[in-house]
């Protein structure tokens, strides 16, 4: 016996998503990004933060190496006017900076002569670089003349780093306010 076989149609399913299943999907998304946007800031505050700690311990360990390379005291002082041609070291408040605020910006220069080896402007105006000292003085032979600074790195008062100068020229990062 033969049997006849027909061609079966297959309908395809419709393809893509539906108005529901997209509306689901975007509120999930939503929900993630919401949970997701708080660890990003302290991401990002962190970052910054670690640059600005990172451009302050390459400022002193230059100081200290030219001071031992050229035999003569170098200076790291907070200066304001920075970018100026005749930029000077400075603990005057400003506007948006206490007299105690590094992150009004600063100089290394060579002692006495006034030479300029590096200059940092302003860091962001959230940053600030609360000092114990208003002048660190690197001799030649690497020693810091201060008996010991601490400056404190901060954001808005959260997120500190503190970078330790022992009397020695020792230059140490602490992840928080810890004493030195």
């Amino acid at each position: 016996m033969h049997l006849l076989r027909t061609p079966m149609r297959v309908i395809a399913p419709d393809s893509g998503l539906t108005l529901i299943e997209t509306m689901v999907a975007l509120a999930i998304a939503g929900i993630l990004l919401s949970l997701a946007a708080p660890a990003m800031r302290g991401f990002l505050v962190q970052n910054r933060l670690a640059a600005d700690t990172s451009q302050l311990v390459a400022a002193l360990t230059l100081a200290r190496s030219e001071a031992i390379q050229r035999g003569r005291a170098v200076q790291v002082c907070r200066s304001v006017d920075v970018d100026s041609a005749a930029a000077a070291c400075s603990a005057a408040a400003t506007a948006k900076r206490a007299a105690d605020d590094w992150g009004a910006g600063w100089l290394v220069l060579v002692a006495g002569s006034g030479q300029i080896l590096s200059r940092q402007g302003a860091l962001d105006d959230n940053s600030r670089v609360a000092a114990t000292r208003k002048t660190i003085t690197y001799h030649s032979g690497g020693n810091a003349s201060n008996s010991f600074a601490r400056l404190a790195v901060s954001h808005n008062g959260e997120f500190v780093r503190t970078v330790c100068i022992s009397s020695t020229g020792r230059i140490s990062v602490k992840p928080d306010t810890a004493e030195c």
